[in-house]
């Protein structure tokens, strides 16, 4: 009988499901992210998506999570409304590409990056809105930047200069670490630390003329 019993607990402890924390999302591939726009704009723990820029517009979405500045995000549901390109919820971090940005707080983000669908959401925050070169000296400069993965031999490479006919400075294999000092244009003056633990300096080509990205920074301390 009492092996009866422990087999019955046995059996209802196993049946519940402990769902994980919710990894953090971040774009490792160019892959990741497919539709740019202008920049990103960071989310708040509640928000609701419009059909248009108005308050009276019908309501596509409507999303809540209640613990954003944690990590264990279990809400599912929700997380499949809306396609982040970087979400730590650590870190209070919850980006959506912006197609366009009127300049009245109103912003039509992109939901999805596999369809492209878009919606409008209002957001008066003055710091929720980053150009990706804004995105990269807020937080690029304090916690690194990652080349994606995906990249060619021929991408992975240092210039003496910001021009791809300038000297090569050298062919990264392995890049681990990247710091940066300035960004010019399309070209940031960058620190790399590869595999054999020695910094090598340049210039690296972190944007393309269309707008699509070759890397992207962290948002918070890898070690």
């Amino acid at each position: 009988m009492k092996k009866f019993i422990v087999c019955i607990i046995f059996f209802i402890f196993s049946c519940l499901v402990v769902l994980p924390a919710r990894a953090d999302i971040i774009p490792l591939s160019s892959q990741n992210i497919k539709h740019y726009g202008i920049g990103v704009l960071n989310m708040p723990q509640s928000y609701k998506v419009y059909q248009y820029p108005y308050w009276d517009s019908k309501i596509l979405r409507e999303v809540n999570y209640d613990n954003l500045k944690k990590s264990a995000i279990v809400n599912s549901v929700d997380m499949r409304k809306v396609s982040y390109v970087a979400y730590v919820p650590s870190e209070n971090v919850a980006l959506l590409t912006v197609d366009l940005n009127p300049g009245n707080d109103w912003y039509c983000v992109f939901l999805n990056q596999e369809t492209g669908e878009t919606g409008w959401v209002y957001n008066d925050s003055p710091n929720a809105f980053y150009t990706y070169r804004k995105l990269f000296y807020t937080f690029g400069k304090k916690y690194g930047i990652r080349m994606f993965s995906d990249l060619t031999n021929d991408e992975k490479v240092l210039y003496a200069k910001e021009d791809t006919d300038s000297q090569i400075i050298e062919k990264l294999t392995y890049p681990k670490f990247i710091t940066f000092t300035v960004i010019r244009g399309n070209w940031m003056l960058v620190s790399v630390n590869d595999m054999t633990k020695q910094a090598k300096v340049g210039w690296f080509n972190w944007r393309n003329d269309d707008g699509t990205l070759n890397m992207f920074p962290n948002f918070k301390d890898q070690n």
